[in-house]
């Protein structure tokens, strides 16, 4: 499995469910976040700023959440496309909750927001340094 974007607060989650799962889990991201990656279980890091992931081996399953990339570029990765939808409601995520609670996937806090502070908040995000999870408190 490769899971483009491994670094943000879903991809983090991403590598420990995948790893837990017994898959060989390749994580793309920046050079910056690959040796946080290994630590969470991607067996393999690639820095996308030096290595294109979609000329890469081909993947049984590509978890792309940074979309920056065509879905044609993304095939060559894989046999066939579909779309992930997460359904809404607590329910969905209470057993991922239940293994953060047990300690068993790790939850890494980047940074913390106010309220007033969410179009900054917004753009660490969107310009891809936020490592793990960024929380904004009213």
């Amino acid at each position: 499995m490769l899971v483009n974007g491994a670094g943000g607060g879903a991809g983090t989650f991403a590598i420990q469910l995948a790893a837990r799962a017994g898959a060989h889990v390749t994580a793309v991201d920046n050079a910056g976040k690959l040796d946080y990656l290994s630590e969470l279980g991607a067996d393999a890091v690639v820095d996308y700023r030096s290595s294109d992931f979609t000329r890469l081996e081909p993947y049984d399953l590509v978890l792309d959440l940074a979309a920056h990339r065509s879905v044609f570029a993304c095939r060559r990765t894989g046999r066939r496309l579909r779309v992930l939808a997460v359904r809404q409601g607590p329910a969905r995520f209470e057993p991922a909750a239940e293994l953060c609670i047990a300690g068993d996937l790790r939850i890494h806090i980047d940074r913390t927001f106010t309220l007033d502070e969410v179009p900054h908040a917004l753009a660490y995000v969107g310009e891809g340094r936020a490592l793990g999870k960024v929380v904004v408190t009213p």
